[in-house]
């Protein structure tokens, strides 16, 4: 039987002295003060032949642009095969947006071609401080950070266990409100004739694992 290894790092993904740009909406909005910590959590698994390391981080996505970053910041001597690496994101509103997300598309651009005619779509307007982290130097810093919790995650890693566990928690429900003409719309009208569903189940378990 092969032992299990197991590591964890954490990292702060809070820019020491700058503001960010904070992703989400289609308006800038910079940060003013950290009221929460921002951080990147790393778990390092290897058993036998068979290696991993998880990255959960507290932004809204992970592009793949950023996750090639990362990847190509992983130490070489280290022995850990860089496609090894997965990283995920909690899907936070309130942390910091960075360059490099082109892959995603935008929802702008639906937004500009579904529009009604008499509403105005108006652009972002950025704030031109010096003291704020964004675009290309933000996807840098983070990648850093990213790299270093996965990296010392890994150098970490000891003889361990794992235990599973299951629990439950209420979570809200699809904002996608569906009509019996096959229509959908964010937001909209429950109290209708012809409202039938929401577009998406609930799903209260939570998959737990303990190490």
């Amino acid at each position: 039987m092969s032992t299990i290894k197991i590591g964890w790092h954490e990292v702060s993904i809070v820019p020491e002295g700058k503001r960010v740009d904070l992703s989400g909406q289609v308006y800038e909005r910079i940060s003013s003060k950290v009221e929460t910590p921002i951080s990147v959590t790393a778990l390092a698994i290897e058993c036998g032949d068979e290696q991993m390391v998880f990255v959960s981080c507290d932004l809204v996505s992970v592009s793949y642009d950023l996750l090639q970053t990362v990847r190509q910041l992983i130490p070489d001597h280290i022995g850990f095969p860089e496609d090894k690496l997965i990283i995920n994101a909690i899907h936070s509103h309130t942390s910091m947006g960075y360059g490099g997300r082109s892959d995603l598309g935008s929802s702008l651009d639906v937004l500009k071609e579904y529009k009604p005619a008499h509403v105005r779509y108006v652009p972002k307007v950025h704030d031109a401080g010096e003291d704020i982290l964004r675009g290309e130097e933000a996807k840098t810093f983070l990648a850093t950070r990213i790299a270093e919790a996965a990296t010392k995650a890994w150098q970490k890693r000891s003889v361990g266990a794992y235990a599973p566990a299951f629990g439950r928690a209420a979570v809200g429900m699809c904002r996608r409100v569906c009509y019996d003409d096959g229509s959908a719309k964010m937001w909209g009208d429950v109290n209708s004739a012809n409202f039938t569903e929401l577009e998406g189940g609930n799903d209260s378990g939570i998959e737990l694992l303990f190490t």
